[in-house]
């Protein structure tokens, strides 16, 4: 019965040592993910793409559900950006095309932000 206690305690003690020693590679990590600012694309929508169907809204009317997935826009220097959409993205208005926009895009390319702009 000892050992077991022992064995139990040695196996803690290894891995509250293993996670300590793995802590600042993963900080670190985190940090240099971090330190990478986000890039801004401007420019206008021109084409919107995404799927639509039919749902319910709370008093049980049928509504058109609009879900989009990518915006294609065309940047004042005439580069054309599709910007993926997830559910992550951040976006308080939906764009049409011939809409003005802001996104923001991360490090990895990922679509953090999309506003409308006047």
């Amino acid at each position: 019965m000892h050992d077991l206690i022992l064995g139990r305690s040695a196996t803690a003690i290894v891995l509250s040592v293993l996670s300590l020693s793995l802590s600042p590679s993963i900080s670190a990590a985190q940090a240099q993910s971090e330190s990478y600012p986000s890039t801004t694309v401007k420019g206008q929508v021109s084409a919107v793409e995404g799927e639509f169907h039919i749902a319910k809204d709370a008093r049980g009317e049928d509504i058109l559900k609009l879900v989009d997935r990518s915006y294609l826009v065309t940047t004042p220097a005439g580069q054309e950006i599709e910007l993926k959409l997830t559910r992550e993205t951040k976006v308080p208005a939906r764009a049409n095309p011939g809409d003005r926009i802001e996104a923001k895009i991360s490090d990895k390319g990922q679509t953090l932000s999309v506003v409308l702009v006047k």
